[in-house]
């Protein structure tokens, strides 16, 4: 059997979400990340959305942390959007190490600040958006897993372009100070302009928890993409409806 799958999978904790999904695409959303490279702690949040790769047999433990809904996408679209494997590395390693030392030369400079490093210096930061220990604590609904082992997730990320106008990164620091919520605001008003779109063909499922839900998300299907959807894109759709209890007990 294949360690991973064709598809990548977004999960989420309630069905309000995935029916979001559904009509409107991802939305992006500044998630907090804390990672040690080299006697380093990087705490920073990053614009993305994040899937996994791990095929459907696998996924009952991540179902168990992330939630009971979520939708598949081909790894072809994946690849036509720019998403990317995150960077697992091991908190002492070598590799780290040299990424700690081209960031605190090149990047985490004295004076100005993030909006005013060029091109070189944001790619630079690029990478840091797509980093997370190989191991470490995961805090989750006022829960600590500790050595908790993330490179099993096999996480795949979406990240907005250097490009776009947006800050790519802002430190945990700045979030929790009341003194920039108004910076965190304009941030967060920026980023809700850009989306993360999909097409009918791209979906190769769609997870729900349980049976008596499926004429619910039948019915969404029809009524909010009826005029973007073909008849046959939604009968197309209605077969790759799975629920957390076929995975859990079946699959």
């Amino acid at each position: 059997m294949a360690l991973s799958s064709n598809s990548i999978i977004h999960f989420t904790n309630t069905k309000d979400s995935l029916k979001g999904i559904l009509e409107g695409n991802f939305n992006l959303k500044y998630c907090k990340e804390t990672f040690h490279l080299n006697n380093e702690d990087f705490r920073l949040a990053a614009p993305m959305v994040c899937f996994c790769d791990i095929p459907l047999s696998e996924v009952k433990n991540h179902i168990n942390k992330y939630g009971s809904y979520g939708i598949g996408l081909t790894k072809e679209w994946a690849e036509r959007k720019g998403l990317n494997p995150v960077l697992y590395l091991e908190k002492n390693s070598l590799l780290g190490a040299s990424i700690d030392r081209i960031y605190m030369n090149f990047v985490d400079a004295p004076e100005g600040g993030l909006e005013d490093l060029d091109d070189p210096q944001k790619s630079i930061l690029d990478v840091l958006r797509y980093i997370k220990n190989y191991q470490s604590d995961l805090n989750r609904g006022g829960n600590t897993i500790q050595n908790y082992r993330f490179s099993d997730e096999r996480e795949w990320r979406y990240v907005p372009p250097i490009e776009e106008d947006i800050p790519m990164i802002i430190p945990q620091a700045m979030i929790e100070d009341p003194d920039d919520s108004a910076y965190i605001e304009d941030a967060k008003n920026k980023l809700a302009r850009i989306k993360l779109d999909f097409e009918p063909n791209d979906i190769k499922y769609i997870i729900i928890e349980n049976d008596a839900e499926i004429s619910e998300i039948v019915d969404l299907l029809r009524k909010a993409k009826g005029n973007t959807y073909s008849y046959n894109d939604i009968e197309r759709l209605m077969t790759r409806i799975l629920t957390t209890e076929q995975i859990v007990s079946d699959i």
